[in-house]
């Protein structure tokens, strides 16, 4: 959970940033643009890449976006319920549901159900197996793509800063569910 010292913190380095972004703009007295912002800027880097990979995905594999983010989770954490499905991907269950029936029938995920109750166990079939290593196999050639004219010293250096913004942002997270979000 973020204390009040942790708040008090982030709103000084936020005025000096906003403060900053105004002189920088020559708009004194008017708010930083989200241009300015290290988080817009990653959320418009994410944007570009989910939209190219929804378009190769549906174009290579024939998935949507909601069949590929199944299949990628399925990859990394799979057996897993339908609830947990849920959870993870913060979607609802019956829209989560029809994708996981229409995967069934194209043969891509299996759905068994748990002994002793209701809940059906999803995993990905052998199928869905070799759809989910394409995936990452171009997730790596992406990857390699987009950061192959990045020195390894600035690599190392952004690897070391998105590891502090994500356990940052993990404490948002815990601190919103908290609050009852």
């Amino acid at each position: 959970m973020i204390g009040a010292a942790s708040r008090e913190n982030m709103s000084k380095r936020q005025d000096t940033t906003d403060a900053e972004s105004r002189e920088d703009s020559g708009q004194s007295g008017l708010p930083a643009s989200l241009n300015g912002l290290v988080t817009m800027r990653m959320v418009a880097i994410f944007s570009l890449l989910r939209r190219t990979e929804i378009l190769a995905h549906r174009r290579i594999f024939g998935l949507s976006e909601i069949e590929w983010h199944i299949i990628t989770l399925a990859g990394e954490r799979a057996p897993f319920s339908l609830n947990r499905l849920a959870a993870l991907t913060m979607k609802d269950e019956g829209q989560l549901s029809r994708a996981v029936k229409k995967m069934s029938a194209r043969g891509l995920v299996t759905r068994k159900r748990k002994p002793g109750g209701p809940e059906i166990e999803i995993e990905l079939s052998k199928d869905g197996r070799a759809v989910y290593e394409t995936m990452v196999e171009r997730a790596i050639s992406r990857d390699r793509w987009l950061t192959a004219d990045i020195a390894a010293e600035d690599l190392a250096a952004l690897w070391r800063i998105t590891d502090t913004m994500n356990r940052k942002a993990r404490e948002l997270l815990e601190e919103q569910h908290g609050l009852g979000a």
